[in-house]
């Protein structure tokens, strides 16, 4: 009996566009930018700041001596990273007001405070509500220390929202996340990128909440 759907959020809710964000950080001076951002993952420091072990400020200060610009502003910095973040569908929002009809909705993701604020003030806001009219909980690596495909982010959510992870699907772009899934008990499935996924949810039964 399903219960619970758990969704990542960007490369499944969020169309993401990392090409734009490295092109975007190359012309702020970030020549090995490349090296940081990956296809699913972090590395680094980029990856530090997603599991919460440094400050956003720890975060600008490192940005600024890779460009060798210690002018850079805030602002400068965080609008290359923004260029990751390639929009949220309407459709989608609407799916998932429509699932928590039926089912728990978590979100579970690897991000950080610079793109949770505009997550959360702008993709999340365009029905005129906030992010959490769409999720029950939102389990956010930068907020629990640690950061998948880490089975510690996914023993974490299972104690706080006491859900079993058989009566759970979780949906994910990161083989390597869906396999730590897996592993752990959660049904799961691989979603593609810009992929339209709502045949999925119309082919479940309907439990009880």
């Amino acid at each position: 009996m399903l219960k619970t759907i758990i969704f990542d959020l960007g490369g499944v809710l969020i169309d993401l566009d990392k090409k734009a964000c490295i092109e975007a950080f190359r012309k702020l001076g970030f020549r090995d930018i490349d090296q940081y951002l990956g296809e699913y993952i972090q590395q680094g420091f980029f990856m530090d700041l997603e599991e919460g072990k440094i400050s956003v400020q720890a975060y600008y200060k490192e940005v600024r001596r890779h460009c060798a610009r210690p002018e850079l502003t805030e602002e400068e910095i965080n609008r290359a990273w923004y260029r990751i973040l390639d929009g949220l569908p309407v459709y989608k929002l609407d799916l998932l007001r429509e699932l928590r009809k039926t089912y728990q909705v978590f979100a579970l993701s690897n991000t950080n405070d610079i793109a949770l604020s505009y997550f959360s003030t702008v993709l999340f806001t365009q029905q005129g509500l906030t992010i959490h009219d769409y999720f029950d909980r939102l389990f956010l690596s930068h907020q629990m220390g640690c950061a998948k495909p880490d089975a510690e982010i996914f023993k974490k959510m299972i104690r706080e929202s006491h859900i079993e992870p058989p009566e759970a699907l979780f949906l994910d772009d990161a083989e390597s996340n869906i396999a730590a899934a897996r592993t752990l008990g959660f049904q799961t499935y691989l979603v593609k990128p810009h992929e339209d996924f709502r045949q999925l949810f119309d082919e479940l039964n309907t439990p009880e909440k």
